[in-house]
């Protein structure tokens, strides 16, 4: 097969909508119902508390974005600034967390909404958990496929897909602080404030995905200018979303009968019931899907570029001349997606949280080692640090760096001492990780390649 190139598509606003539409997901309709449950009506404040760490990681990644516009900017940056073996199995275990349980999840949630407004009356209990599952099928397959064709397709999907999510979750949120019930709203910490604190964890599952747009930097217009845009002005509307919602969940409806499914139940409050789980349900609907779509083009391009350096096989880093896509990182991305869903129906939605927790840990690790990578930046790469457009100096590199370090480290102890689960799991899949590492590089090393330049080779994009 000939061949092809990326092309530099993606202008601010579509990367605002792409970023936001792949951060905000299902997350905001089927994650806040349980973990206010767990948590009491102060939840809005654990989500508020979680964008100091986004902030922070926001920062560096624009500082990294600038420094290296390329696709796979951040295994790059970490490979070259940290350790080439630590990079790997950054992208190893952030990869398998995402795609075997993001992706699934994401999926499940669209499955939640989208029987909503179907007639289930009658149908057993049996057969409604067969086509849950069929639903989540069909969405991991179909946006698969998509993303196999020209970028601006899924681009122009992703636009309209998030835009409609961005004004149901707008109306739900705002809609619920004017007419909330403020008497359930007390008290704040029924479960006390350790409660508030472990839930940052999870809550911070709704920023991960920020640094999206630097693993598409080779297919961003201008992207010295652009990525630092795009990322101030998401995590802004974020932040914004995600306080209202949040407070107006457990405002509408006692935070003791939350479910995965209460969004619509608690729009239906102050909006005409039926009007109100047609609305937040396509809302929720196109949350997922937008998550789902977006997930699978930024990772597939990480796979790509480690391919193109022989971390992964060769066939995995082709691009496809017709569409200029890397197909078949797309389609094991969509395979591994289907395994994960497999995963999820055997550990059962009911365990979101948990499950929420394991790749929020992910994101954690990825994001302390970006803020050791952004430290050594200016001394190991000088000439990369220089030529950014957005520049850490002094005390600020040193406050977002050394600070994000100890608050993801920080964060991802208490996930662990919180939740031993999510410890083993983790721990699993990074034994996974070095076993892939050890064989690859023995393999590489009889055919004369070294297995650590490829984590540290940069390949600028035109």
């Amino acid at each position: 097969m000939e061949e092809g190139k990326l092309k530099r598509q993606i202008s601010v606003p579509h990367g605002i909508l792409l970023l936001i539409g792949t951060v905000i997901g299902a997350s905001a309709f089927i994650l806040i119902g349980p973990l206010a449950k767990e948590t009491g009506p102060g939840l809005w404040l654990s989500y508020l508390l979680a964008a100091i760490p986004a902030t922070f990681i926001a920062v560096v990644f624009a500082q990294l974005g600038t420094s290296f516009p390329i696709t796979g900017a951040t295994y790059i940056s970490v490979g070259r600034l940290v350790s080439p073996i630590i990079s790997f199995l950054m992208v190893w275990i952030l990869v398998l967390a995402i795609f075997l349980f993001a992706m699934p999840l994401m999926a499940g949630g669209f499955a939640v909404y989208f029987m909503q407004l179907l007639p289930l009356g009658g149908m057993s209990a049996d057969s409604k958990d067969l086509l849950m599952g069929g639903l989540a099928l069909f969405c991991l397959i179909f946006f698969t496929v998509l993303n196999i064709f020209e970028i601006k397709w899924m681009m122009w999907f992703q636009s309209m897909a998030t835009g409609i999510a961005i004004i149901a979750l707008i109306v739900f949120g705002f809609g619920g602080v004017f007419f909330g019930n403020t008497a359930l709203v007390a008290p704040m910490f029924p479960k006390g404030f350790w409660a508030l604190i472990v839930a940052i964890v999870p809550a911070y599952v709704m920023y991960t995905g920020v640094n999206a747009i630097t693993e598409m930097g080779g297919e961003t217009k201008n992207p010295r200018r652009s990525i630092p845009r795009i990322l101030i002005i998401s995590l802004i509307l974020l932040v914004i979303i995600y306080c209202s919602i949040s407070y107006a969940i457990v405002a509408l409806l006692p935070y003791q009968s939350l479910t995965e499914g209460s969004v619509t139940e608690a729009a239906g409050k102050f909006l005409d019931p039926t009007f109100a789980l047609v609305f937040m349900a396509i809302g929720a609907i196109l949350a997922s899907i937008s998550t789902v779509n977006g997930g699978i083009a930024f990772l597939s391009r990480d796979v790509m570029a480690l391919a193109r350096n022989q971390v992964f096989p060769a066939a995995l880093g082709r691009i496809n001349k017709r569409t200029s896509t890397p197909s078949m990182a797309v389609i094991l991305a969509g395979v591994l997606s289907v395994l994960g869903l497999v995963l999820l129906v055997v550990i059962g939605m009911k365990n979101v949280v948990r499950i929420a927790a394991v790749f929020s840990q992910g994101f954690m690790l990825m994001s302390l080692l970006a803020c050791i990578a952004m430290l050594r930046l200016p001394h190991k790469i000088p000439d990369r640090y220089a030529a950014a457009s957005f520049k850490l100096k002094g005390f600020w590199l040193r406050f977002f760096t050394i600070g994000g370090m100890i608050i993801f480290g920080g964060l991802i102890l208490i996930g662990w001492f919180q939740d031993p689960f999510s410890a083993v799991v983790f721990f699993i899949l990074a034994a996974t990780g070095l076993i892939y590492y050890l064989l690859r590089r023995w393999f590489l090393r009889r055919k004369g390649v070294s297995f650590e330049e490829g984590l540290t080779r940069i390949e600028e994009e035109p």
